[in-house]
């Protein structure tokens, strides 16, 4: 089911790239080509983004940014980076239940993104990223409260790779500023992580956590600003 969710979004990806290089006569266009003796365009932009995702079965805020380069006000070159953080609805204490956890860490890397009809008010594009990342399994005290027993957990890390595609909908404010809201499906290729904890036994115990803990839907809203 997750894989036919991802490649349905580079589907998305591809009609969408494809719309964007050909115009209403059918000629077909490429993103550095002189057009009616005009010049490339530059522009570029830098944005803020707040997200809501499912992380390990749990809520989780993703904050970050991108900053890239744009040609001809239809593809932006660049980069960005995002971190996350999950189990913020729970109101557990961890010194009654020390199993208990959150993932947090973050990722970033190359962005590519096509635009689609870029001087519409309203209009789309196709962010895709590509990057690595690492993520950190800690116990829920070490975000919430100081405690006695953290020091007997055993935190885990790992790297890992991501492919991210998404769409946005982007809402052209004044020239300087675009809104939009988005979708993007995070791709990794699995994590390794093991928490271990000492429970209130004081017997060692240990959870696997998920290898595609980190492979889920995000819904964003993004701040743009820039030369467009």
């Amino acid at each position: 089911m997750k894989t036919l969710k991802f490649l349905t979004l580079l589907l998305a990806i591809f009609i969408g790239y494809t719309a964007m290089s050909q115009d209403d006569n059918g000629e077909m266009k490429t993103l550095f080509n002189k057009s009616s003796g005009k010049n490339i365009s530059h522009g570029g932009y830098g944005s803020f983004s707040m997200g809501y995702s499912q992380i390990d079965n749990k809520d989780a805020i993703q904050l970050g940014g991108r900053a890239a380069w744009i040609a001809n006000h239809r593809f932006a070159l660049g980069l960005a980076g995002y971190g996350f953080f999950n189990s913020l609805s729970d109101n557990y204490d961890a010194d009654s239940d020390p199993s208990k956890y959150h993932l947090a860490g973050g990722y970033g890397g190359l962005l590519l993104e096509p635009i689609v009809m870029p001087n519409k008010p309203v209009h789309v594009s196709f962010p895709v990223i590509f990057g690595v990342g690492g993520v950190t399994a800690v116990e829920y005290n070490d975000w919430n409260s100081s405690s006695s027993n953290h020091r007997v957990n055993y935190y885990d890390s790992d790297a890992f790779l991501v492919i991210e595609p998404g769409i946005d909908v982007e809402f052209n404010i004044v020239k300087f500023f675009r809104l939009a809201l988005g979708a993007t499906y995070r791709y990794t290729n699995g994590v390794n992580l093991r928490y271990k904890y000492i429970d209130n036994n004081f017997d060692e115990q240990t959870i696997i956590i998920d290898k595609h803990a980190l492979d889920s839907f995000t819904f964003n809203i993004s701040f743009k600003f820039g030369w467009f």
